[in-house]
């Protein structure tokens, strides 16, 4: 989980490694002094709809999501396709080292004695 803050702009980037695209604190565009949470992509989840006092009320918000959140599909699909990349080198190793010991002789009548 990292929070990233612009005192400036009045934003907050929030990150999880549960979530492919960051979710984002700003200061609501209705005049008041509001903040509210948005997504570049996709629906907000229901449980980070509406306003919030202060930016820290937001923050502690979005991270109660971010701890009790599973994986996003899109997440889980990234991280499967890795683990089946690594399991394809190791795999692609263990042929590559069988067709390379059938041309090792081993025993009696290997030139020795």
């Amino acid at each position: 989980m990292e929070f990233i803050e612009n005192t400036e702009k009045l934003t907050c980037i929030c990150k999880s490694d549960k979530m492919l695209k960051p979710l984002t604190i700003r200061k609501a565009q209705d005049g008041f002094v509001f903040f509210e949470v948005t997504s570049e992509v996709g629906v907000l989840p229901k449980e980070l709809t509406g306003k919030y006092t202060s930016m820290p009320k937001a923050r502690e918000a979005v991270a109660q999501y971010f701890r009790t959140m599973k994986e996003t599909i899109g997440v889980r699909r990234e991280n499967f396709g890795k683990d089946f990349d690594e399991r394809k080198k190791v795999r692609d190793a263990a042929k590559s080292i069988t067709k390379d010991s059938k041309y090792i002789h081993q025993g009696v009548g290997n030139g020795e004695g």
